[in-house]
């Protein structure tokens, strides 16, 4: 995952500086034309309003998934066993004779909601370790810097299996499970921005007059790491969910009879040699998609907060 020019920030919301009270007025003027320039260079990458049309279509499909998919996931349909998409089922149906449409369908919002609520968990313990480690340093920085190497010397997916073993596979195990043990390159990118950051002038004149130090993290240096936050987030919600999507088709993560895109695909998999492909395709279809089009939302934003990152 490509991390963000500590620059990025800086250039993107712009230094809070307490030596520029004098210049308020043009401060406060020139915030909205650099965030009016950001939303620009946003709209301007296609690829990216692609992909950001694309994930608001998936919210509304999870918020609406019980109206839009017509029926029980998990209704039986006698006599519909491993049947084609066809005009009755639109995507054909499984080995328990379930309606692969409704399972796809609902199985979209529980994919989008672990991958949200791992994400908040993932980015809370990160920024919050990062922001701790890079400006306070000492043993601080220390203690979570060889903590984040332990994590980064395990593969994540063999310490994601590891402790989604050790507790009763569920939806809350999986979205603790991810949460809890992907922190670590957010708490470094983070520390990176924060120890580039916290010896600046405006830094500086800030301790000079007295400032506590967590109003200088809260008001000085987090909103000049916003940037790099931003786009990390939105990176990570692909991960998020295609880990959610790993775990469950190892049956660690969602347990049926609830659809999850990575359960509906294990489901799928026994039955393919068999010829029944559309029970892999459609729901590895909307891993795909789904992951695809965050990534190209956070490639997007890296390059509206930075326009310099497309000539690197």
């Amino acid at each position: 995952m490509a991390q963000p020019d500590t620059t990025l920030a800086r250039d993107a919301i712009g230094p809070r500086d307490p030596g520029d009270i004098g210049n308020a007025g043009s401060l406060a003027r020139a915030a909205p034309n650099r965030r009016f320039q950001v939303m620009r260079r946003l709209a301007q990458n296609r690829l990216a309003m692609v992909g950001l049309v694309v994930i608001v279509l998936l919210y509304l499909v999870a918020i609406f998934a019980p109206w839009i998919a017509g029926s029980d996931p998990n209704q039986l349909t006698p006599g519909l066993r491993n049947t084609p998409p066809s005009a009755e089922n639109w995507l054909g149906t499984d080995r328990n004779t379930r309606d692969l449409w409704a399972r796809v369908i609902v199985g979209t919002r529980i994919s989008l909601a672990v991958g949200l609520a791992a994400v908040v968990i993932v980015m809370t313990i990160g920024i919050t370790l990062g922001a701790l480690a890079g400006y306070f340093g000492g043993i601080v920085d220390q203690l979570v810097m060889r903590t984040t190497d332990i994590l980064l010397a395990v593969p994540q997916i063999l310490l994601l299996i590891t402790a989604a073993a050790l507790f009763q596979p569920s939806l809350q195990t999986t979205i603790i499970v991810i949460g809890v043990t992907s922190w670590s390159g957010t708490a470094r990118l983070v520390r990176g921005q924060f120890l580039s950051l916290k010896n600046q002038e405006y830094v500086t004149a800030a301790r000079s007059i007295g400032s506590p130090s967590l109003r200088i993290m809260f008001r000085h240096l987090f909103p000049n790491t916003l940037a790099v936050i931003i786009v990390q987030t939105t990176l990570w919600l692909s991960a998020a969910i295609l880990l959610e999507a790993s775990l469950s088709y190892l049956g660690l993560g969602v347990q049926p009879p609830d659809p999850s895109w990575g359960n509906v695909l294990q489901d799928g998999q026994r039955d393919l040699i068999s010829g029944a492909w559309w029970l892999t395709l459609f729901p590895g279809l909307a891993i795909f998609i789904t992951v695809l089009s965050f990534n190209l939302v956070g490639d997007g934003l890296r390059d509206a907060f930075d326009p310099r990152a497309r000539k690197r």
